[in-house]
């Protein structure tokens, strides 16, 4: 391909393109070419204003063959390769490319590429690359819905839908939130095929189908909704009594429900109007029964009823058959849900204006009570409701909240929200009728057209013939018109058209009734914050103005024996719902939480509860109110015995109606492999528990981090590790150890290398301390004798693994020793054993916060004693019989695995040679080891000799070899070869090639790294010029060895993998609070 780069402006390259002229950069050489490339490569001031133009034509007819743009300069991340290219292929470059090697052998585009298909074409020929068929179809519409991604996404901003997989949105996430099933999706799909004509689908057809699949499958309950009438029921008893039935008459495989029969049930109150006193009517699943008495109100409404049972009538001879529920306290609260569409129009095209037939109100909510074995319903369950319809179940929390599916019928079901408040559904005749208008209308649309082509052509031929007296009429015409005319030449010199004018005089009447509308609204909403005041409203900003004026009560305080008691509480709203008389909502402090509810009275009113269904999640109230016990546990809040009767309340801080993600999305639970691949076959068979939920991506949790640290599972998390902290500070200092605090400002390299952050000090260069190794020594050197400090390490590593970061906290520990390195192991070890132990004990309800959203198993960190014994192993204190195993641990009290650096080569040698058999398939499957051919996997498998360093592979290959052997998940590898060691890392007494060091390992993972030091100032010039390492920049740090030297030791732990291993978690930006990785340093 030849190829050119524009350097010129965007409008002027676009101009030149749409006229068909070259552009002043075509004729670029190729080196100058090559010069911009390297530019765009750099992304530079020049490479971002340059791109990459295939050298094609520059008058083709078909614009799109007219020098295409095929590179350009893109500075943002990339999702995996980061910041590694900053040039990009377009897409029309790029796909026939990617479909070619692929094997594509159809590549099938909808009709709006047509133009670009030989631009497709060219680029196969011009790469000799192999060309598929590139075949094209319409886009499918369908009525009442809008298509165009950029409306969808206003409608997502503005808050018009709850987000993109809002019921009423059109995207798959959408539709199958709605309760669609997938086979009906496929099906359907199927059904359309591939169709070149544009058309109009009726949603029915597709709902029709999802019906027929869902039939069968969905297990039968029974509700009844907030306007139900409660009935008295003669011969039933005198309490109720529980039967199995099943949940679907045809499909006894899904099982059985326990349903009650008893004297008091309820009716739907659609049902009882049309209902007369004596009338034999028959209850659904239990039998006939008389209409005794109607009782009701003053204003005609039913208030209840009577009804005497009858068993033995037959149902066939009845017209009334009605659904019920006994009325028992086990009765579950649910909420039913309809959607409307959220357009007026059937059909629109590009040039309607969509803001005029936007649908004002397309969500219809009915608040009801469900029987009892409805709780057993878990989110995503598909279920029908008798006489209601099918229903997908949204949320359990804190209310059972239902979707209506629907059927395809046209009509209105009576029992529904759609037909109490919604707009009249359209009948059949009326579609005809719109069709057969809409088939006229295009019709004469086409005949118009064509009677319209002659008549100027006559026009012009008579008025050649036309005396000028009988022009005279027209003329005058003219004239008339003549006012009309100057108004457009005068709209033509202001720059303004008739179709501009038309549409500012449209958008000033919309924005002068917006404005009737604002002041309507405010002088509202004045005159219910009158009728609120003192109560209900906003809170004046807390600027300090009192002191200790009221008394809060924390959340967590909240409890039974409170009951009665007035209190004051200051929390976030969790969730919140209001209706009619009533509302409630979840006050959060995390980690714990209560319910608040709101009830109208003579003290509270309706405007009040009004007020409180328009408060958002995520806002901070504060309520004031009596502390109650409610009449069954409250299961989804920490405070379950008790809830607030919210007296006054007010809004101290407001949330924005659209959060950056909603929490419930980024506190769900994460799904283990086996767990999605389970819910992939369920929804596969159809089962309806098979929808997978995403959770929210960790960049976008990042990006929000404040209100990500909200969820249980991170504040679990940091309680963590600051206790991780608190424990290691703890026991240091019980073991007469002094924190210091060393500067994080240094004059060069703490441990050499280049992986350090360069910083301009006063004109001249500075780093960012990589660890405080040096001074710890310097501070043995000075005496103190037991050191460690808990500080910020910086690490210039360009590293995009899941347990790097570019900073992270470090915990550090030096000390002197008498005899042998192993003291300081003997510390090491019982510092993390003191830890571990406290944390499984002192803080076992962070560990189980994270557990919910997080599961992992608890880590192990001692060998059982039967172990020890079964594999003989060697116990350094105490004796014992000759050891047999070459595992080693110190004690039987302490019990941590030590494992020498040669015998844990051989271990993983071993492990390497069993996994050589294995497919390259079966490798990653099973321990996630990936190789790309033949060759990598003998490269990855390869034996390690004693003296190589362990790759991440092999070290968790060790991990998983120790847990199987030893059964443990911590151990201690120590005499690491002196290859992979610092400088100043003391040699073994018995063999140079290896040294006093050591690493700890959780889960296969190294979280600690130490070693005795050299002390002796010649020994160490000595190492670092046989590993040519330059001490003149740390000059004090050698000069401190020479007034008298202790022998020491010590070791560095990072907090953050610390706290991501011990909960067997895979991500460290999770642990880290505010990570900074090469690609993050915000927020």
């Amino acid at each position: 391909i030849n190829a050119e780069y524009m350097g010129t402006p965007q409008e002027e390259m676009q101009k030149a393109r749409f006229d068909g002229v070259p552009t002043p950069c075509r004729d670029n050489s190729v080196e100058r070419n090559f010069e911009l490339w390297e530019e765009m490569k750099k992304a530079s001031e020049l490479g971002l204003k340059t791109c990459l133009r295939a050298k094609l034509s520059v008058d083709n007819p078909n614009k799109c063959l007219r020098d295409p743009v095929i590179y350009r300069c893109n500075t943002n991340p990339h999702p995996r390769t980061g910041r590694k290219y900053n040039v990009y292929p377009t897409y029309d470059f790029a796909c026939p490319i990617v479909d070619s090697i692929e094997g594509v052998t159809h590549a099938l585009r909808t009709s709006e590429y047509n133009d670009r298909n030989d631009q497709y074409k060219w680029m196969c020929k011009a790469l000799e690359i192999r060309l598929p068929t590139v075949e094209d179809f319409s886009r499918l519409n369908m009525e009442y819905t809008v298509m165009s991604k950029r409306k969808l996404t206003e409608f997502v901003n503005i808050g018009k839908v709850w987000g993109w997989d809002d019921p009423r949105m059109p995207t798959l996430r959408g539709l199958l939130r709605k309760g669609l099933h997938i086979e009906a999706l496929r099906e359907f799909v199927r059904d359309q095929g591939m169709s070149k004509v544009a058309n109009t689908m009726e949603w029915e057809k597709l709902w029709v189908l999802n019906k027929r699949i869902l039939d069968p499958i969905a297990p039968r309950y029974t509700c009844v909704d907030q306007f139900r009438i409660p009935v008295t029921l003669e011969g039933a008893g005198d309490s109720t009594v529980y039967e199995e039935r099943e949940l679907h008459k045809k499909n006894p495989e899904l099982g059985k429900k326990r349903v009650g029969f008893g004297p008091r049930i309820f009716l739907e109150e659609q049902d009882c109007i049309l209902l007369s006193e004596g009338e034999e009517i028959t209850l659904m699943d239990w039998g006939n029964a008389f209409v005794k008495t109607i009782e009701k109100k003053e204003d005609g409404t039913i208030k209840s009823l009577t009804l005497t049972l009858h068993l033995e009538g037959d149902f066939k001879t009845t017209k009334q058959k009605l659904s019920w529920i006994a009325d028992t306290p086990a009765n579950v609260p649910i909420e039913l849900y309809e959607f409307d569409h959220l357009i007026t129009e059937r059909n629109i095209d590009k040039d309607h204006d969509i803001d005029t037939v936007v649908r004002e109100r397309t969500e219809y909510k009915l608040e009801a009570i469900a029987e009892e074995a409805a709780v057993n319903v878990k989110k995503g369950d598909i279920i029908q409701f008798q006489r209601r319809g099918f229903f997908i179940c949204d949320s359990v929390e804190p209310v059972r909240r239902f979707f209506f599916i629907p059927d395809g019928h046209l009509k209105h079901c009576h029992l529904s929200a759609m037909a109490r408040w919604g707009p009249p559904a359209t009948t059949l005749e009326e579609r005809r009728e719109r069709d057969k208008k809409q088939k006229e209308k295009t019709e004469g649309g086409k005949k118009e057209k064509k009677e319209g082509e002659a008549p100027p052509t006559t026009t012009a031929k008579v008025e050649t013939k036309e005396e000028p007296k009988k022009v005279e009429p027209k003329v005058e015409v003219k004239q008339k018109e003549e006012p009309k005319e100057e108004k457009d030449a005068e709209g033509d010199e202001k720059g303004e058209s008739k179709k501009a004018a038309k549409k500012r005089e449209k958008e000033e009447a919309k924005r002068k009734q917006q404005e009737a509308r604002d002041a309507e609204a405010a002088e509202k909403q004045r005159l219910i914050l009158e009728k609120l005041q003192g109560k209900f409203g906003d809170q004046p900003l807390v600027q300090s103005r009192t002191y200790r004026s009221q008394k809060f009560t924390e959340v967590g305080e909240l409890n039974p024996s409170l009951q009665g008691q007035n209190v004051l509480v200051r929390a976030r709203i969790s969730t919140i719902r209001a209706t009619g008389k009533v509302g409630f909502c979840v006050l959060r402090y995390t980690p714990f939480s209560v319910q608040a509810v709101i009830t109208e009275s003579e003290t509270v009113p309706r405007e009040a509860i009004t007020w409180f269904g328009k408060l958002h999640p995520e806002s901070v109230v504060d309520v004031y109110g009596k502390l109650v016990l409610p009449q069954a546990p409250i299961i989804s809040t920490t405070q379950q015995d008790v809830e607030i009767q919210i007296e006054r309340m007010f809004l101290v801080s407001a949330s924005p109606t659209t959060l950056p993600f909603q929490l419930a999305d980024a506190a769900r639970k994460e799904l283990t492999e086996e767990e999605i691949e389970e819910a992939k076959a369920a929804a596969e068979r159809g089962e309806g528990k098979g929808v997978l939920t995403t959770n929210v991506a960790l960049d976008n949790k990042l990006n929000s981090r404040w209100l990500d640290l909200r969820t249980k599972a991170n504040h679990g998390i940091f309680h963590l590790q600051h206790n991780v902290g608190r424990f290691f500070r703890e026991y240091l200092e019980s073991q007469e150890f002094v924190e210091i605090h060393s500067p994080k400002i240094i004059s060069t390299a703490s441990e050499g290398g280049a992986n350090v952050f360069k910083v301009d000090y006063f004109k001249r260069d500075a780093f960012l301390a990589q660890s405080p190794q040096l001074y710890k020594q310097i501070a043995i050197m000075s005496d103190l004798h037991r050191v460690y400090e808990i500080g910020p390490v910086f690490r210039a590593e360009k590293s995009f693994t899941h347990r790097h970061l570019t900073e992270f906290v470090g915990l550090d520990v030096e000390m002197a020793i008498k005899e042998h390195y192993y003291e300081v192991l003997d510390v090491a070890e019982e510092l993390f054993q003191y830890i571990f132990v406290n944390l499984n004990t002192r803080c076992r309800q962070y560990i189980e916060m994270v557990r919910e959203q997080y599961p992992f198993e608890d880590m192990t960190f001692k060998v059982p004693e039967e172990k020890i014994r079964e594999l003989g192993m060697e116990i350094l204190e105490g004796g014992g019989p000759e050891p047999r195993d070459p595992g080693k641990v110190r004690n039987l009290q302490m019990r941590s695995l030590r494992l020498s650096y040669p015998v844990g080569v051989e271990m993983v040698n071993a492990k390497l040679k069993e996994l050589r058999p294995l497919t390259r398939e079966q490798l990653w499957e099973q321990y996630r080891i990936k190789t790309k051919n033949e060759y990598e996997k003998e490269q990855a498998l390869a034996d390690m000799t004693p003296v190589d360093d362990l790759s991440t592979q092999n070290e968790k290959l060790l991990g998983r070899v120790v847990k199987e052997k030893y059964g443990v998940d911590f151990f201690i590898l120590d005499r690491y070869p002196s290859t992979v060691r610092p400088f100043y890392t003391m040699p073994s007494h018995d063999d140079n090639r290896y040294t006093n060091s050591y690493d700890m390992f959780i889960r296969g993972e190294e979280i600690s790294s130490g070693a005795q030091r050299i002390h002796d100032s010649d020994l160490l010039l000595a190492r670092a010029d046989e590993l040519k390492v330059d001490l003149t920049p740390i000059k004090d740090y050698v000069d401190s060895f020479r007034l008298g030297a202790y022998p020491h030791g010590g070791f560095g732990v990072g907090l953050e993998r610390v706290v991501m291993l011990f909960l067997g978690m895979h991500e460290i930006r999770k642990t880290s609070m505010f990570p900074r990785d090469p690609q993050r340093t915000t927020p």
